[in-house]
């Protein structure tokens, strides 16, 4: 990623860095992330959310968009089925 050009001035340059800075903290965390909570019924289809992660509150776990045999299926976290 470029460094942002400090000729740009403020608050351009202040906007640039810290959207540079959300971008390095998703691809890299530093910390815990928090994750987006969802229903059993309302789960995205897993091929749209390759290798994602995402709380299932009424199964109370937590779901991986996991390859099986090609295709992509929310698996909970220690690999059972949903």
């Amino acid at each position: 990623m470029r460094p942002v050009d400090p000729t740009l001035g403020f608050p351009l340059s202040a906007i640039l860095r810290d959207m540079q800075d959300a971008i390095r903290e998703q691809a890299v965390p530093t910390k815990p992330v928090q994750l987006a909570t969802v229903l059993f019924a309302d789960l995205p289809p897993a091929d749209s959310w390759q290798a994602c992660m995402i709380h299932v509150s009424d199964k109370n776990c937590i779901a991986i968009s996991t390859s099986v045999a090609g295709t992509y299926t929310w698996l909970r976290a220690d690999g059972t089925a949903l």
